[in-house]
């Protein structure tokens, strides 16, 4: 590194200079020294410059870590399925953490937050900005089929374009995204979400959306069971229907910088067939045959197939691996005794085995608390714990900028001005987002806000390490072996293995 470069690098912001000086400092005699908050106007730059070409000494310590200035990889945004990973065109090993963009998308106008006439653009900002400052690298956006068609025939362009300006302000801030075709027992009509009134024959009830007991419908109320038997009948009309509006929104997303794939229908309802039979047999038919048409459409993109939405509670499915490449299984959970911490592991790791025996990621496109529960920051810390150790990825539901929460849910991590509920706190923590290598291992310590990470590096390539904000508010410590470190880009650390390395170790810890 040289002089002109240390200095640029130790001035960029305090942030970067306290961990700059903090790796730096360990070269002279420890691999875990203090990452605190210098002010640049307390020391002159040619003596922190001096201090940073100090890296790279040894001591009796042994090998030190170093600071080093890295690019951020230029990568294409889609990645592809390596057996039950996500790999980036790096091969790197990618872990996807987000929220869902949230309740308040299932309603008019069909958007996670609420907006004033002609403050649409300047509210997205502020919605994806509180999204970002979580550390997120991924979001699934629901979207539903009476937003996109609401008239039989006629695509709603104004709202297909505020979809199109939602997703590009999340990419602008470096979040992939899921298009998540969303339903809840079928449709506004029954208290729900998803498809257009004009799929029901009939007379139709008027739509709404104030039931707290939503989900008894799938059961209790004979419209529901019948629409989803007319959706799975053999030659159905409706599902033609639907196959043609997602040929429709493949072609407009496949290509959109960000959007990584498509999850054909969220949490589907087996009508009045055997659930388990209906799985096995029509479900799974259903998504191989969704999964050739898209991804015929879209080479490139993935396609995220859902259990039964009851198999969330149950943490079982029959569904089979449906036939075809570039498969992700997206299955939910919402256990029975859903404050209970120490049920988390073992339940997520049913579905972690699912992805073994299909060999695919695992991504576990809805999970959550209500912000209401006093258990629910711990509950909610035992997902990612689980996710660190099983190496899964998902989003949490949900997050909505709005007064109005759907049928009286209460599951935002934000109130309707941006601020934070406490539950937050349990997305914003470090994890690994790509990995420039193989048998990685992960933890977070909540209480003591340790984060640890190894790794065998593959090549020297760049491993990246979401820092959200709030994660070391105070300072950290940073400890480092096997590879050097820059710590100049905003919400991440850029890791480079050494030549001949045959393991990488960090470590960080509150100041």
């Amino acid at each position: 590194m040289g002089l002109a470069s240390s200095v640029h690098e130790v001035e960029s912001s305090s942030l970067s200079l306290s961990l700059s000086l903090s790796v730096c400092l360990s070269s002279f005699g420890s691999h875990e020294l203090p990452w605190v908050y210098y002010d640049a106007q307390m020391l002159r730059p040619w003596l922190i410059a001096a201090l940073l070409l100090a890296c790279g000494t040894s001591s009796p310590a042994g090998p030190v870590a170093r600071v080093c200035s890295l690019e951020s990889p230029i990568v294409d945004w889609r990645p592809h399925v390596d057996g039950v990973h996500f790999r980036d065109g790096l091969n790197r090993v990618v872990f996807l953490r987000g929220v869902n963009a949230g309740g308040r998308s299932k309603f008019a106008p069909f958007s996670p937050f609420e907006y004033a006439n002609g403050a649409f653009d300047m509210t997205l900002a502020i919605y994806m900005d509180h999204a970002k400052a979580m550390g997120i690298n991924v979001m699934r956006v629901p979207f539903t089929w009476e937003a996109v068609e609401p008239v039989q025939g006629q695509d709603d362009q104004e709202f297909l374009k505020r979809y199109d300006a939602l997703l590009d302000a999340a990419w602008a801030r470096g979040v992939y995204l899921v298009v998540d075709f969303h339903q809840d027992v079928y449709a506004q009509a029954f208290c729900g979400d998803g498809f257009p009134a004009w799929t029901l024959p009939g007379p139709k009830p008027a739509p709404h959306h104030d039931c707290p007991s939503w989900s008894v419908a799938y059961f209790s109320d004979k419209g529901v069971v019948d629409a989803f038997d007319r959706l799975w009948a053999d030659n159905s009309t409706v599902q033609a229907q639907l196959a043609s509006m997602w040929d429709r929104m493949v072609a407009r997303y496949k290509d959109r910088p960000g959007v990584i794939g498509f999850e054909v229908i969220n949490e589907p309802a087996s009508g009045s067939a055997n659930s388990d039979s209906f799985e096995s047999v029509t479900l799974t038919a259903f998504y191989s045959k969704m999964v050739a048409r898209m991804r015929a459409a879209a080479p490139s993109s993935l396609v995220f197939v859902d259990p039964l939405g009851f198999d969330a509670v149950a943490v079982r499915t029959t569904l089979a691996r449906p036939i075809g490449e570039g498969i992700v299984f997206a299955p939910h959970f919402y256990p029975i005794g859903r404050a209970d911490p120490t049920s988390v592991h073992g339940n997520l790791s049913k579905w972690a085995t699912v992805g073994q025996a299909w060999n695919v990621p695992v991504f576990v496109g809805e999970f959550g608390s209500s912000h209401d529960n006093p258990a629910s920051l711990e509950f909610m810390t035992a997902h990612y714990d689980a996710f660190d150790a099983l190496g899964l990825s998902g989003t949490e539901w949900e997050m909505s900028m709005a007064p109005e929460q759907w049928n009286s849910e209460s599951d935002s991590l934000i109130h309707a001005d941006g601020t934070e509920y406490p539950v937050a706190t349990a997305i914003q923590r470090p994890f690994a987002r790509a990995v420039a290598g193989d048998a990685i291992e992960t933890a977070y310590d909540a209480t003591a806000r340790t984060f640890t990470l190894t790794y065998a590096p593959s090549a020297i390539g760049v491993t990246e390490v979401s820092i959200p904000k709030k994660a070391y508010l105070n300072g950290a410590r940073i400890g480092l072996t096997g590879a050097c470190v820059d710590t100049t880009h905003e919400g991440r650390l850029l890791i480079q293995s050494d030549p001949g390395a045959s393991a990488v170790s960090l470590r960080l810890t509150p100041q």
